[in-house]
């Protein structure tokens, strides 16, 4: 038995290594897998696998100890010695309103926009602004498309510029 778990250790140290990429120590990972087999092997099934059964033990001991490990570097000692978290400004698109989203809508060609605002604005499916329009259902996705690109860059040219702070 001792000669079979010098060998099952060469192997569950190799495993460990591949598996821990530096996460956790390999060998002392490797070290508990075989203090397991040790302690488990009698009562054990004759016939069990000794290196599939390390290597499941091994594979639930890494994630218990990367659970651990993160929990408790999440875990603040002092938490009043945490920083404020800095609030983002709001994306600019949130300031926009219905009468800028129809200012720019006026601007897009004809068959755009017809078929974005029915698809956007009235909620039809395809098949029924390709039936309105007398237009095919792919042409339909495809006027739908390049109508919210059209929008995007026009209502991205149309924002103020950032006001940028002196360092």
């Amino acid at each position: 038995m001792s000669n079979s778990i010098g060998e099952h250790h060469r192997f569950v140290v190799q495993l460990a290594r591949q598996m821990c990429r530096g996460a956790v120590d390999p060998e002392d990972l490797a070290q508990d897998v075989c203090e397991r087999w040790l302690r488990a092997s009698p009562r054990l099934q004759p016939g069990t696998n000794p290196r599939a059964w390390m290597t499941v033990v091994l594979r639930n001991l890494l994630i218990d100890r990367l659970r651990r490990g993160r929990v408790c570097a999440e875990v603040p000692r002092d938490p009043t010695s945490l920083p404020a978290a800095e609030s983002e400004p709001a994306p600019w698109w949130r300031e926009l309103d219905t009468s800028d989203v129809a200012e720019v809508l006026a601007q897009l060609p004809t068959s755009q926009r017809l078929t974005y605002e029915r698809f956007a604005l009235r909620g039809q499916s395809y098949e029924q602004i390709s039936s309105e329009l007398d237009i095919a259902k792919g042409t339909v996705g495809v006027h739908v498309h390049r109508a919210r690109a059209r929008l995007r860059a026009l209502l991205q040219a149309r924002r103020p510029a950032p006001a940028f702070e002196a360092s």
